[in-house]
């Protein structure tokens, strides 16, 4: 299994299947499967794809998760756009008085790709590893907040 696309599938349908309760027993299926990934590597695919234990096993984001994480969904309204800005930032605007908010909520969800966000009055920066997680980051905004992106 060579792909990042083939891992994430490969990752989902062992969740879905398989009563998982720790990262070693999901590595050792990965593997068996012919996935080759280290523990780093499923930490960071766990995170992007929301998955998450709960009674004790490892589960799949319902739909909802998936769109919205909770304390994003009531500020979908006051975002108006953001933008990216070189290859590791970027610039969202908001409402006059939301940027600390967004940011709060943004830095709750723990999405691995934003690694610092900075606020302001109506504006929130976010910044990126490279341009990898820059396109991650990007496209969680739009999940989050609607299709706002002004290139």
């Amino acid at each position: 299994m060579e792909s990042r696309e083939e891992r994430l599938a490969l990752t989902r349908r062992l969740v879905r299947q398989q009563a998982l309760r720790t990262q070693g027993e999901l590595l050792r299926s990965l593997r068996a499967a012919g996935a080759k990934v280290d523990q780093s590597t499923l930490s960071r695919d766990l995170a992007e794809l929301g998955i998450r234990k709960a009674a004790g096993r490892y589960v799949l984001p319902t739909a909802a998760e998936r769109l919205t994480p909770p304390g994003l969904a009531d500020l979908a309204g006051v975002v108006k756009r953001f933008t990216t800005c070189g290859a590791h930032l970027l610039a969202m605007s908001t409402v006059t008085g939301q940027a600390q908010a967004v940011a709060v909520a943004i830095d709750a969800v723990a999405e691995p790709s934003i690694v610092a966000t900075l606020a302001g009055d109506d504006t929130v920066f976010l910044a990126t590893k490279n341009r990898r997680t820059q396109a991650i980051a990007l496209r969680r905004l739009k999940q989050w907040f609607g299709d706002k992106h002004d290139p």
